[in-house]
């Protein structure tokens, strides 16, 4: 994986949460390469079976209060210096959700993330650099019928992130987002290549589905002193993809 060179990571502490697989490990793969200690997050259903490195992921369930309260108790005890936190878990039901699919996207999407910034907050503060972010969507702006769970998760996470910043600026706490468009991943790749890769590509005005390492450069400007004066933003990574989407029905 290449990324930029910021070297003022090095040595910092980061909780990258849902870094089992996906986005998630691909950005805790770049933070480490970067010379960050990477505390990483897996849920009950997808951290690796035990043996197979559980014993340094801390393992909590996000739909739940109680998960969430036990991550944070568990980063204390891993850690007293906290720079960064990637609230990357995240989960998307698709179709039109009932209320126990809503409702536990909204847990795990928009919840979890608030409840566990305003829980870190003290070891956050304490490092006196703070940073955290937010993974959304380009779809916190952008409608996508047949989502609707997804689509209110990302817009209040969004939301969220933005009001944090304005709670915790005092404290010296950063808050941003990142919105990523089309990203490949394992996990989606049989969806793209079932839409038909060329027709989905034909949507990004730079003619490409993303990469995990084309967000690894914003996050790491992001955690960064490079951002030090940065909070409340959202940044897209989409390749272009928001601009031109609403020209497109994506069952087209």
């Amino acid at each position: 994986m290449t990324a930029p060179t910021f070297p003022d990571l090095e040595g910092r502490t980061a909780l990258v949460t849902g870094s089992t697989r996906g986005i998630g490990a691909g950005l805790a793969d770049a933070l480490q390469t970067a010379g960050v200690r990477v505390l990483r997050h897996g849920s009950p259903q997808h951290a690796p079976p035990y043996g197979d490195g559980v014993a340094s992921m801390l393992v909590a369930d996000l739909a739940t209060a109680g998960g969430v309260a036990d991550l944070v108790t568990a980063v204390r005890q891993r850690t007293d210096q906290l720079d960064i936190v990637v609230n990357n878990a995240g989960v998307e039901i698709p179709g039109d959700a009932g209320a126990e699919a809503l409702l536990r996207t909204l847990a795990v999407n928009l919840v979890a993330p608030v409840l566990l910034t305003r829980g870190l907050a003290p070891l956050l503060s304490a490092s006196g650099r703070g940073s955290v972010i937010n993974i959304t969507s380009i779809h916190d702006t952008v409608a996508y019928a047949g989502n609707v769970a997804y689509v209110a998760s990302k817009a209040g996470l969004e939301a969220a992130g933005r009001t944090l910043a304005l709670e915790l600026a005092a404290t010296g706490i950063r808050v941003n987002s990142i919105a990523p468009g089309a990203i490949e991943t394992d996990i989606n790749r049989e969806v793209i290549d079932q839409m038909g890769r060329d027709r989905f590509e034909s949507w990004v005005p730079l003619g490409r589905v993303g990469a995990i390492d084309d967000l690894v450069g914003a996050v790491l400007y992001l955690a960064s002193d490079a951002s030090r004066y940065v909070t409340g933003s959202r940044l897209l990574v989409d390749g272009g993809y928001s601009q031109a989407l609403l020209r497109y029905r994506l069952d087209e």
